[in-house]
């Protein structure tokens, strides 16, 4: 799966399931202009992965909720979890 960093999305939030989620960028793809510009299109999606984990999801950033250093554990990522 392909992103474009953007710092102004970069972040930890949530999607209600209880696990943190960090957000690294807009999911991208190749278009029928890529070849000769090297740019890709955003799809309107962001790409994000679970914190303590490293498989890439994509989810509408309209979807996730910003969430509090605080209220996560940087460990296993769970929300409410007081390890990390």
């Amino acid at each position: 799966m392909r992103y474009e960093s953007d710092d102004e999305i970069k972040g930890v939030y949530s999607d209600g399931a209880g696990v943190a989620l960090r957000v690294l960028g807009w999911q991208t793809e190749p278009d029928e202009d890529t070849e000769w510009s090297g740019y890709e299109q955003r799809t309107g999606r962001v790409v994000y992965r679970m914190v303590g984990d490293d498989q890439l999801f994509s989810a509408d950033l309209d979807d996730l909720e910003p969430l509090a250093r605080e209220d996560y554990c940087g460990v296993c990522g769970q929300i409410g979890c007081a390890h990390g």
